[in-house]
Formats: structure tokens, C-alpha cells, sequence
């Protein structure tokens, strides 16, 4: 039995074009919509089956009961159509007397809070519905209202003051649930998510160089990106799913129905691709970019502190690898995040119009002077600046998402033209591309190459993999599973740059290369000198103790290569042979010396 005794009486009239509906209202929740399981039926085919979903809540000013109006049902699906209040759509709102509220069609609904009747209400129970155009007439007559009611639904309807609490549960800027509301949808979530035993994640997203764009371009700017943002949010989402505002620059993103984890990876994508697309800011294209933390319940967390906190902790790790760039790069990028935000931006556009291109350089086997392989090279065609080199852009991709972007598009390139010299006829050989460790640090890299070689259809051991020493020794563990998982796909791996300041002679045995390739800044310092000559011995000695193939980069001199050669070392490449070639270079250069020797 319900012991609720209201002092104040609550009252809900609904009416359609057949229909008025009279309802006291009295229980914890009602929910709303055109199935006839729902506590309160609305006749209407372009209302959803559950349309909203009435609650009672203390209010805190007044320490007395009132009733909230929410879009959807407590699974978290909204409706369709939408639910609004006065004229204003909302997703959460608190309902004071003499409110409209439309569902989103023909169907409306008045409320009231009365502190008395002079009539008995008639309950839901005693009258699910009336003709209106045979009783509504005794209806209106059952609700006699006395003048000091009037006043009193007066007052609250031009009170602004009485607005002031429901906007604590919504962003007034971006029009999203705020903190409040999306823990109250969390911890409904986990509760669903306990009984059906599925998955739940939540997930922090923040818009990096966020502070940048404030700075530079003043806070109506960074509003208007955040208005555009959360709008792509909220659109992308399942119906099941919320988005709301966390901070200054952060969205939390909640997904109460993940039956399998595949599914969340689908749903990141169509996200991903929507807020990447570019802004349209003060006559300029404005590419942002994101960092995201994510708790996945319930194997992170079974309670909302904790899978708020590991979400939290998750987003500063991946933050801090934006804040902490390679030393090397530091030379080459201006430190201000603003300069970075507009260096991107054109990175960007270079991609989408296609200013990147792939030069190709030749690997030869000294003895022989056969190729035995070729490098893929990236460079970036610059329409006012001219040819850029790698060393420039590629720092500052690595310091974003970027780099996977370009990665992918320099593997599918390579790949692409790999398969094309073999239909033709030409010498098979393996084709090197560069990785960086922001690549092979992204879950999803594996399916990617994967993806890739199914695209071109060139078999896997034609691909080899570039690997730096910098990634084995970041973390030898993720390397080491990363690294077996290409070379299941049948793959060749080399470790690139080997010598170069880093030390990789305990690591390199437990992982699966094929290739050592000596680093250029140890061949430009060989020279006839006991101390330099035994570095490069010492290497070639290791990589052929390990069975591995080993190439010299960078040699340019015939010192370096008569050098190298009385070191036994099998294989080089280097402007001594080769510059970078462009791609009707390379094909003319691979048809002309088909068979025959390069170098002797």
C-alpha cells in the first residue's frame, strides 16, 4: 500500500482530438506513451511507445514533493518526437502548476499542483478515458478551482524564480544534461545493466587546445565550438544513448546497452567521423582535435565513482602524451598550442587534398647490386611552401591523431603500388613502410593492416613494417603482443634505426624481426677509425647471429660503402645508389635494372 499523503494535490489533464485524460497523480513514476502497458496511454501513432516518463522528487527549497517530466523511458531511450514544455523542448525538466506540455504531436497535457479540491478528482483507476464530446463538459465541472488557487497558479506561472531549479540539470550553453543529470542517467543505467547482464561504458571526451582557441580567438568563438560539437555528439548517438557537458571542454558520453564490445567500436567510429569533420569558424575550416577516456562496466567498475574515475584517469594519460613530444621534436614545432591548432589544420587539408605523395628508395645487395628491396618515403607538396620533409610534419602528426590518418593512407599507397609493379611483371621484393609508435599504440592497427592488404591484395610478405628501438623500450609488453600479431598476419617486421641513441640488445632476441636496419647517423660517422668501424662490426655481427637481414641506411660515399663491405654487410640503400624516387621514377628505374646489377 502507498503511505504517500501529499499536501500538495497533483493533477495531470491529457487531451487529443477524442480524448481528455484526468489523472491524480500520487506514485513514485508514471510512464508515458502510445503502448497500453504504460501507466498513462497517449492516442496518438506519432508518439512512441514510450514517450516520458513522470517522477516524483523533493523539492529542495520547499522540502515538499513535485513531479519531473523525462523524455523516454528509465532505460535512457528518448522519444522520437520529443517532449516540450511551454513551447521549449527539454530532456529533464521540473513541472510547476499550469504548464503545457506537448508530446511532440497532437496530444497535450496540462499540469496542475492544487493545495485543494472542492471535488473529488477522479483517479486513473476509476476513468482510463472519457469521450470528450460527451463528458468533457461533467470533467471541467469536476475541477472547481477557488479564487486563492488561481492566484496561487498565477504567481508560479510568472515567477521567474521558479525556473531557476530545473536549469540546474541542463547546460545552459550547449543545451546538454550537465553533471547532475547524467549521474542520475548513470546510476539508472548500472542498474539496468546489473539485471540484463550487459556492458556499460562511459566514456570523457575532451577538445584538445581548447584554452588555445580561447585565447586567440575570444569566448564567443569557443562557444560557438562547443554549441557545434555537442550537436554532433547528441546526433551520432544511438537513441539509448546521452552525451552531456563535464567541464569547460569535456563531454561524458554514457552507453548503457553495449550487448558486445564490436558494438561500441561502430559507434566510436560514426562519432569519430562526425566531430572530425571540419569547422566552419570565421571564414576558416577549423579541425579539432580529441582526446578520449573511456571505463568500460563492469570489468573497470561496477559503481559510477569508480567508472568516472578510471575514465578520468584514462583521459589525463592520454593527454599527457600530447603535452610531453619527443625532444627531437621540439625544434621543429612552435610550442604554442594555437600555432599547433593551425599547423594541423593545414596537415589536415593536406591529406583531404591529396598534397602528400610517396617517393620510393631503392635497397641494394652490395655483392650482387640486385634490388632486394624498396622504401616508401612520405614528402608534402605544399602549394606556397614547396616540398616539406618528413622530419618537419611528421613530429607534428605524431603529436595528434593525425598520424593515424596518415599512416593509414602510406600504407594503402605503398601497398597499392607494391601490387601494381608485380602486375606488371616487375621483380617481386617486400615494400618498407615507416611506423610510428602513436600507430601501433591504436587498438585498432592490427585490423587496419589487415584491412589494408585485403584492399590492394597484396600478400602479407610483401609488406614490411618499419619499427623504431624508441617503442620496444616504451612498453615491451605491448610491443611484444603488437609485434606477434603482425607477424601472425604473415607480415615482416625490421627494426628501423638501430644504434641511434637507444639500446634495444636485451629486447631484440624476444621479438619477431627480419630486418635490423644500422641507423644513418651511425653510417655518416663510420669512417676508417678502430672505435667507429667496431660499432658497425658489432651491429652486423648481432643481426646475423639473430638471422636477420641486415641494411645499411644513409650511405652516400664510396668510402662508406667500400667500408661496409669489408664488414661483410649484405645490403644498403642511400643517395650513394639512389636518391628518393617519385612513383614513374621508381617504375622506370625497377623496369630498367629488372635482372640487372646496380652497384658493383
Amino acid at each position: 500500500m502507498n503511505n504517500f499523503q501529499p499536501q500538495v494535490r497533483h493533477l495531470l489533464i491529457i487531451e487529443d482530438k477524442k480524448y481528455r485524460q484526468t489523472i491524480s497523480l500520487q506514485e513514485e513514476s508514471y510512464s508515458i506513451g502510445r503502448h497500453p502497458k504504460n501507466s498513462i496511454v497517449i492516442n496518438s501513432h506519432q508518439a512512441s511507445r514510450h514517450h516520458g516518463t513522470l517522477m516524483r522528487r523533493k523539492n529542495r527549497v520547499t522540502n515538499e514533493y513535485c513531479y519531473w517530466i523525462l523524455d523516454g523511458d528509465l532505460d535512457s531511450k528518448k522519444s522520437r518526437n520529443g517532449i516540450y514544455v511551454n513551447g521549449q523542448k527539454c530532456v529533464l525538466k521540473e513541472l510547476k502548476s499550469g504548464d503545457l506540455v506537448n508530446f511532440g504531436c497532437e496530444v497535450n497535457a496540462t499540469y496542475y499542483a492544487l493545495n485543494e479540491l472542492s471535488n473529488t478528482v477522479i483517479d486513473l483507476d476509476a476513468i482510463k478515458s472519457t469521450q470528450l464530446d460527451k463528458n468533457a463538459l461533467e470533467i471541467q465541472n469536476n475541477i472547481n478551482f477557488s479564487e486563492t488557487n488561481l492566484d496561487i497558479i498565477s504567481a508560479e506561472i510568472l515567477n521567474p524564480k521558479d525556473t531557476l531549479q530545473a536549469q540546474e540539470y541542463q547546460d545552459p550553453l550547449t543545451k546538454l544534461p550537465n553533471r547532475i543529470l547524467f549521474k542520475e542517467y548513470l546510476s539508472i543505467g548500472l542498474k539496468n545493466a546489473s539485471q540484463c547482464q550487459s556492458f556499460l561504458v562511459v566514456m570523457l571526451l575532451d577538445i584538445n587546445h581548447f584554452k588555445a582557441i580561447n585565447k586567440n580567438w575570444g569566448y564567443p568563438v569557443g562557444d560557438q565550438i562547443l554549441q557545434e560539437v555537442a550537436k554532433r555528439l547528441d546526433s551520432s548517438l544511438r537513441n539509448s544513448d546521452i552525451v552531456a557537458r563535464w567541464g569547460d571542454d569535456e563531454f561524458v558520453l554514457l552507453f548503457p546497452k553495449i550487448s558486445q564490445l564490436d558494438d561500441l567500436e561502430k559507434i566510436m567510429q560514426r562519432i569519430m567521423t562526425n566531430i572530425s569533420k571540419p569547422l566552419h569558424i570565421l571564414e576558416h575550416q577549423l579541425y579539432l582535435e580529441y582526446s578520449i577516456g573511456q571505463a568500460i562496466y563492469p570489468q573497470e567498475g561496477q559503481d559510477a565513482k569508480t567508472l568516472l574515475r578510471k575514465a578520468e584517469v584514462a583521459l589525463l594519460n592520454k593527454k599527457k602524451q600530447l603535452k610531453i613530444p619527443d625532444k627531437s621534436c621540439q625544434l621543429t614545432i612552435d610550442p604554442k598550442a594555437s600555432k599547433l591548432l593551425k599547423a594541423k589544420t593545414a596537415l589536415q587539408q593536406a591529406l583531404e587534398q591529396e598534397e602528400l605523395i610517396l617517393y620510393y628508395q631503392p635497397q641494394i645487395k652490395i655483392e650482387t647490386g640486385e634490388v632486394s628491396g624498396i622504401e616508401a618515403l612520405v614528402r608534402w607538396n605544399h602549394p606556397n611552401l614547396g616540398q616539406i620533409s618528413p622530419q618537419k610534419f611528421i613530429p607534428l602528426a605524431e603529436q595528434t591523431d593525425l598520424i593515424l590518418g596518415i599512416g593509414k593512407w602510406i600504407l594503402r599507397q605503398a601497398c597499392y603500388q607494391n601490387k601494381a609493379w608485380q602486375d606488371r611483371g616487375l621483380l617481386a621484393f617486400p615494400i618498407s613502410v615507416n611506423l610510428s609508435p602513436r600507430q601501433l599504440e591504436d587498438p585498432n592497427f592490427i585490423k587496419m593492416v589487415k584491412q589494408v592488404l585485403g584492399e590492394t591484395k597484396l600478400a602479407p610478405h610483401w609488406l614490411e613494417l618499419e619499427i623504431t628501438e624508441k617503442f620496444l623500450l616504451n612498453n615491451p609488453a605491448m610491443a611484444h603482443q603488437v609485434l606477434h600479431d603482425l607477424r601472425e598476419l604473415g607480415v615482416y617486421l625490421s627494426m628501423d634505426d638501430f644504434g641511434s641513441g637507444y639500446s634495444c640488445l636485451n629486447h631484440l632476441p624476444k621479438f619477431p624481426f627480419g630486418t635490423l636496419k644500422i641507423a644513418q647517423s651511425c653510417i655518416k660517422e663510420l669512417t676508417e677509425t678502430p672505435e667507429s668501424i667496431a660499432v658497425i662490426a658489432a651491429a652486423i655481427a648481432l643481426g646475423k647471429s639473430l638471422d636477420l637481414r641486415v641494411v645499411a641506411e644513409g650511405v652516400e660515399t664510396q668510402q662508406q660503402l667500400d667500408l661496409l663491405r669489408n664488414l661483410d654487410c649484405l645490403e644498403m640503400q642511400g643517395y650513394l645508389l639512389s636518391h628518393p624516387l617519385t612513383q614513374q621514377e621508381a617504375t622506370s628505374f625497377l623496369s630498367l635494372y629488372h635482372g640487372r646489377v646496380v652497384a658493383s
